[in-house]
C-alpha cells in the first residue's frame, strides 16, 4: 500500500508546472519563467527576460539514469520439517534523466533557443542558452 501511495505521488507530481530561472552571463541578473503542465514530453513555457515577453515550446527526451520502483512479497508456510513458499515481485523502471530543447519567441521579434539536462528524480535541470543577438544565459529549472 505504501508504495501504491508513493506512486500516486509521483503521478500526481510529474503534472506540475516548472519554474524556470534566466541569468545573464555577463551580469548576472535573474529573468524568471515557467512551463505550463509537465505531462508528457513536450509543452509549452513562458518567460520574461529583459522586459520582454517570450512564448514557446519546449521538448524532453529521457535517456538513461533510470531507476525502479516496486514491492516484493514472500512468504514461508508449513508444518515442522516441510514448508511451502510462493513470492510476488512487481515493479517499473523508468529513466531518470534525459535531455531537452527550448524554443521561444519574444513579443518585439528576438528568438531564444535553450539546450538542458533535467533530472526527473530530483525536478531539477540544468542548461543554457542563446538569443539570437548573442546573449548567454544559465537557465535552472525546478518542478
Amino acid at each position: 500500500m505504501k508504495h501504491l501511495m508513493f506512486l500516486s505521488l509521483l503521478v500526481l507530481l510529474s503534472g506540475c508546472a516548472a519554474n524556470l530561472q534566466f541569468t545573464d552571463r555577463q551580469t548576472g541578473v535573474t529573468y524568471t519563467g515557467q512551463t505550463g503542465a509537465t505531462v508528457g514530453s513536450s509543452g509549452e513555457l513562458h518567460a520574461n527576460i529583459a522586459g520582454e515577453h517570450y512564448a514557446g515550446q519546449w521538448i524532453y527526451t529521457p535517456s538513461g539514469g533510470g531507476y525502479t520502483i516496486g514491492s516484493m512479497n514472500s512468504s514461508a508456510v508449513g508444518p515442522a520439517g516441510y514448508s511451502s513458499s510462493y513470492g510476488t515481485v512487481s515493479g517499473f523502471t523508468t529513466s531518470a534523466s534525459g535531455n531537452g530543447l527550448m524554443t521561444m519567441h519574444g513579443d518585439s521579434g528576438s528568438y531564444l533557443r535553450c539546450v538542458f539536462n533535467f533530472n526527473s528524480f530530483s525536478n531539477t535541470g540544468i542548461g543554457e542558452c542563446q538569443r539570437n543577438d548573442g546573449k548567454l544565459f544559465d537557465v535552472t529549472i525546478k518542478r
